[in-house]
């Protein structure tokens, strides 16, 4: 139950984003989600470099920053639904892969992101694709 309402948090937020971007970044609302997946990749170097994560994973992280950014920056222009297939990768990035992140410090084990994050951001992300993806469609065929 607890995983199911931090889900719906991140996609409240998500809405309540997209209800905010469209208000008042309406001619730049692509950029606004294309910096919105750079700034949800930093979040996880900033866990990783806060909770002391080992060198391994700040290499996983900083390569995912780096990967996201670069494909969100050069699709910008082409299509909402490359952002849509991006945000719904961030999706998956914040299920699958932080599932397991633990690190071992100080004789204990320490998640390098929390449970309750990894959820909500995952809502969030879904939240942007789930929007993002009728918007390429209209886009789509306005283009025809």
């Amino acid at each position: 139950m607890l995983i199911a309402l931090h889900i719906l948090l991140g996609v409240l937020v998500g809405a309540a984003f997209v209800f905010a971007t469209r208000t008042l970044a309406r001619r730049h609302e692509l950029n606004v989600y294309a910096a919105g997946l750079v700034a949800a990749a930093l979040v996880y170097v900033v866990f990783a470099v806060a909770n002391g994560a080992p060198g391994r994973w700040l290499v996983i992280e900083f390569t995912a920053l780096a990967g996201f950014s670069l494909l969100a920056l050069s699709r910008l222009k082409s299509s909402p639904l490359s952002l849509a297939a991006l945000w719904a990768a961030h999706a998956l990035w914040d299920l699958l892969i932080h599932a397991d992140a633990v690190t071992h410090a100080g004789g204990g084990d320490v998640h390098i992101v929390p449970d309750w994050y990894r959820l909500v951001c995952a809502g969030f992300d879904f939240a942007l694709a789930a929007y993002l993806l009728p918007l390429s469609r209209r886009a789509t065929a306005h283009a025809r």
